[in-house]
This record gives structure tokens, C-alpha cells and sequence, in this order.
């Protein structure tokens, strides 16, 4: 008997299966058992690209020559469901693309690639107990598959069974040695079983063979805790960002670009920026602006990611007509993310540039689109307070508090603004309190300490006690930074010590004069000649002081372009 094909502009996926099942379709499922092929039917593609549109109805109509076609092989078939499939799963049509993975894994019952999506999808709406039976079968077909060995284990371990867990991360490890992401779930495993020497061993491992991997510090800091070293614990802690560690994973890649849409891209390109493949990351980027117009919030977000990229690449120029461009596009007033973002970028760039005048009018556009944008309102209070509008800095910089009272740098920021204005004991109660509220930012108790060895209110100083806060300070951890040693100087000059004062500051002077920072040591020798005269200093923060500079100069030659 001959099959008709299915007639009509669009006669559903449904059709498609009911005509694959009459003609003897498949039937058999990995168990052995006969199954009828599933429905699909594509849903209603409005909210995606054209080009996604485009794409699905090709795909569809691949599906309904192969389903039509006599002599198709039962690969071919499957092939043809999974290409529907992982169309619609990459467009996050859930719900669709399930049958037809469904269809392509018993199509190809010796196929892993099909249960494995399959679990991915399943982990994404939310049902792990589905996305465990299918790389649980993924094993059983492919045991040497690493990704699917620490897909696993990460499940495993989610659902607090480590004991399950481990077996799948040795595995992974002994068929891939040293891969960060199954040294990863090793650590996870020995943490939660509380054995801290054998996390601290494999986290160390996974750190030595992927540097860049920052979330690997935060379990490693749990388990230096645990092993009572808090200096080592802190330290990584101070390290850690908030990223994945990335599993090699050819099929997931596959699916990643199987998408010629925006959003698609601009995935990709997120991917490469992680991988710090900037030009990689801009050409992303630039496919996604290709087919994705600016009055759209994925526009301006690809525009501004490619600007991104551009300017980590090395490209400012190209960066910054970027960022303009996204300007130009935005809406006049309202809340808009990335007209925040470009705005943010460009007032960075100018301030960094010394053009604190345009520097506050990008920062100031960026609040106005978006007021809880924590970093474009310090940014804002720390050009307006170094360009000279100190006490318009100090609503802002409590703004940022209010939307992350752990802001540090805002309260840093304030700080510092209060002893420009001369209030010297309120900005030593500022910084007591601020200690208080973040005893482990060393940061902000070194700023206590040079406002008590250095105001010239007698009332805020307390040189005793500021020279105990910066031994304290030196005492727990490993770095010296040069300011930290000026308020050492500055400790001891107070407390009446001014040769030793001295000592460590021509130590200092010459590290910088080796170093080329010929207006740090203008700005140190103005002290060495108070220690030498067994005068303190008298001034926490000299007006060029880098805390007080408006930011490092980049290019000056790219200043017309920022003007």
C-alpha cells in the first residue's frame, strides 16, 4: 500500500504521525516493547524571530518529506524528530519539543544523544526525577559520556544523595583526567560529607587546571573554614564570582547553535565573552544586531553586549559608537535597562578619561533609566565627589545603600566625602559604624584607621588606636598595598615614632619610583619631609590622592571621540 503524503499550506506534525503510523512507522520502544509514534505539532511561533519562524517550518517540512517517504530508515526518521525537537527546545517550547525527543529516542534506541537532551529539558521545567531515568539510560548507553557522568552527579547531588553522586564524578574524572567540572562535584561530595582535606585536595586541583573558573573559590573557602584556616578561607572568598563551571559538552554546544534567532546569539556570544574569546564573543554579537532591530530591548542588549566585547577586545572606538548607537535608540524617559547599561559604559569611559562634566550626564541618564542600578549610582556619587560636587555625592552614595546595604565601596565612597568637607568626626563615627555593619571588609577598617591617625580634629583622632587597627589589618593578611603602608607611616608619626615613620616611607617612595609613579612619590615625599621635621601628617586623603582622582587616563588620543 502507498501512503499519501499530507496535503494543504500546512497540514500539522499531528498529520505527519498518524500518516508515519499507518505506513508501519515505528513502533518499538528501548525496552522492545511496539509504541505509536507521538503528536507533534508546532505551537504558535509568534513570539520568536522570523528567521526562527522560517527555520521550524523548514524543519517541519524535512520531517513530513522523511515520515512520506517509504525506504526511510528508522535513523533517518529519528534524525527528523530530534531536528524538530531541538528547534523548539533551543526556542523554549518546552512543551512541543518533549514528544518529539520522545519519538527520536525510540526511533534510535542506541542513540544517546536524544534521552540526554531530553533530560535537559526536563531539568529546565522543573522535573528531576524525569531528567535522572534519562541520563541514567544516557549511562547505560554511552558509560564513558563525561558530560552525562557530571550531569548526573550534579542531580544526584541536588537531590542529597552524594553517595550516588560519587561514582559518576570519579568516573568523569578517570576518562577525562583534571576536568574542573568533575573535580568540582568530587569537592561538593567530600563537603558534604565534611571530609575538608580531601575537598580542599580535588578543589585545589580543579583551580591549578582551569585559573579562571572564579566560582571554584567558594567551595574551597567552605572547606578551608572547615579545616579552621580563615585567612585562606577569606582569601578565596574575596575571589570567588558568581559563575558556572563549565561542563564539556559537545551536544548542549549542538544545541546552543541551532538557532539562527537574537537571542540565540546573543547566548553564544554571553559564552564566548565567559571564555574571554572576545572576538569570538563580538561576532556573536554582530549576527545577533544583523537580525534584530534597535527599538527592541534584545537590540539594544545585543548592542550593547557587542560593545562590550569591543572594548574588552581592545576596540574602544568601535566600542563606543556602540554605546552611543544604543542612546540614540532608546526611549526619552522611562525605565530601559540597557540605556541604563550605555549610558553607565559611556560615563565610566568619561570619567576615566578625566571628563567629569560628561561623566555625570551619562551617569545621571543612567539612574534616570533605571534608579535601582546600584553600580551606575556609585559611579555617579564618585564623579560628582571627585570632581568637586562633594555634597551632592552624599545622597547618592546612600541611595546605593539602601538598594545593597553590603555596598562597601558606597560607604567608602561617603565616607571620604565627609572628610573632604572637612567633618572629620562624623566621618570617623561613619566608619566605625560602617566597620561595625562589615567587620570583614578590611577595607573600610583601614579607612577608620586614617581618619584616626591623620584628621586634624583632635576630637576624631586616636593615633593608639588607629596603629592597632592597621597592625591588625597587616597581621591577617598576606598583601601590602602601598597605601596601607602610608597609614602605617602615618600611625607611627602620630604615636611619636617619626624615624620609623620615615624608614617605611622612603622604602615606599622607592618601590614607587621603581615602579614609575612619579605623582605617588610627589604626593609621599610631601610626608617624608613632615617625619623627617618629627611633624604627623595632618591630611587622611591628599587631594591627589588616587582615591580622589577622577580615574586612571586611558588613551588620550581617543579623547576627541569621548568629547
Amino acid at each position: 500500500m502507498k501512503c499519501p503524503a499530507p496535503t494543504g499550506a500546512r497540514a500539522g506534525v499531528v498529520a505527519l504521525a498518524l500518516v508515519a503510523s499507518a505506513c508501519g512507522g515505528p513502533t518499538t520502544t528501548a525496552g522492545g516493547a511496539r509504541s505509536g509514534v507521538r503528536p507533534v505539532e508546532l505551537p504558535d511561533l509568534a513570539r520568536v524571530d522570523a528567521s526562527v519562524q522560517t527555520q521550524l517550518r523548514e524543519r517541519e517540512q524535512v520531517l513530513k518529506d522523511t515520515l512520506a517517504r517509504p525506504a526511510a530508515t528508522d535513523e533517518e526518521k529519528a534524525a527528523a524528530f530530534g531536528g524538530v525537537a531541538m528547534l523548539l527546545h533551543a526556542a523554549e517550547y518546552y512543551e512541543a519539543a518533549e514528544p518529539a525527543y520522545l519519538n527520536a529516542e525510540e526511533l534510535a534506541p542506541r542513540e544517546a544523544k536524544w534521552p540526554y537532551l531530553l533530560s535537559h529539558l526536563h531539568k529546565s521545567v522543573g522535573e528531576p526525577a524525569k531528567a535522572i531515568a534519562e541520563l541514567r539510560h544516557v549511562v547505560e548507553i554511552a558509560p564513558n559520556d563525561v558530560a552525562a557522568l557530571v550531569w548526573l552527579g550534579r542531580l544526584y547531588l541536588d537531590q542529597g544523595q552524594p553517595e550516588r553522586a560519587e561514582p559518576l564524578f570519579e568516573r568523569a574524572n578517570m576518562v577525562a583526567p583534571r576536568t574542573a567540572a568533575a573535580l568540582l562535584g568530587l569537592g561538593q561530595v567530600a563537603l558534604a560529607r565534611k571530609d575538608y582535606a580531601r575537598a580542599v585536595g580535588v578543589l585545589e586541583e580543579a583551580l591549578q587546571a582551569s585559573p579562571s573558573e572564579a566560582s571554584l573559590h567558594s567551595p574551597l573557602a567552605m572547606a578551608y573554614r572547615g579545616l579552621g584556616e580563615t585567612a585562606k578561607a577569606e582569601a578565596h572568598l574575596q575571589q570567588w564570582r558568581n559563575t558556572d563551571v563549565v561542563v564539556p559538552d559537545p551536544v548542549r554546544a549542538e544545541l546552543d547553535l541551532v538557532l539562527q534567532s537574537g537571542l540565540s546569539f546573543e547566548q553564544r556570544g554571553i559564552r564566548a565573552l565567559e571564555a574571554r574569546d572576545f572576538q569570538g564573543a563580538a561576532d556573536f554579537f554582530r549576527q545577533g544586531v544583523a537580525i534584530t532591530t534597535g527599538d527592541t530591548m534584545l537590540g539594544r542588549s545585543l548592542r550593547h553586549k557587542l560593545g562590550t566585547a569591543l572594548y574588552m577586545g581592545g576596540d574602544l572606538r568601535a566600542a563606543v559608537e556602540q554605546f552611543r548607537e544604543i542612546v540614540r535608540l532608546a526611549p526619552k524617559t522611562g525605565r530601559d535597562e540597557m540605556a541604563a547599561r550605555a549610558n553607565y559604559s559611556l560615563g565610566v569611559l568619561m570619567a576615566s578619561a578625566g571628563l567629569g562634566s560628561k561623566a555625570i550626564e551619562h551617569l545621571t541618564a543612567a539612574v534616570g533609566y533605571d534608579p535601582a542600578y546600584v553600580e551606575a549610582v556609585m559611579a555617579l556619587a564618585d564623579a560628582l565627589r571627585r570632581s568637586g560636587n562633594i555634597e551632592d555625592s552624599l545622597p547618592h552614595y546612600r541611595s546605593a545603600l539602601q538598594i545593597n546595604p553590603r555596598a562597601s565601596g558606597a560607604r567608602l565612597g561617603y565616607g571620604v566625602a565627609l572628610v573632604r568637607l572637612g567633618r572629620y568626626r562624623e566621618a570617623r563615627a561613619w566608619f566605625e559604624e560602617s566597620v561595625t555593619a562589615q567587620p570583614d571588609s578590611n577595607e573600610l577598617e583601614h579607612a577608620l584607621a586614617r581618619v584616626l591617625v591623620s584628621a586634624p580634629d583632635d576630637g576624631a583622632r586616636d593615633g593608639a588606636r588607629g596603629l592597632m587597627l592597621v597592625q591588625g589589618i597587616m597581621a591577617n593578611t598576606t598583601e601590602r598595598p602601598t597605601a596601607l603602608g602610608e597609614t602605617l607611616a602615618m600611625a607611627l608619626a602620630e604615636t611619636g615614632d617619626t624615624g620609623q615613620a620615615a624608614g617605611i616611607q622612603r622604602d615606599l617612595i622607592a618601590v614607587a619610583t621603581k615602579a614609575g609613579l612619579a605623582a605617588d612619590v610627589r604626593r609621599m615625599t610631601r610626608n617624608l619631609r613632615l617625619y623627617e621635621q618629627r611633624r604627623a601628617c595632618r591630611e587622611p586623603w591628599a587631594a591627589d590622592d588616587s582615591i580622589n582622582a577622577p580615574g586612571p587616563p586611558i588613551d588620550l588620543s581617543l579623547r576627541p571621540l569621548l568629547q
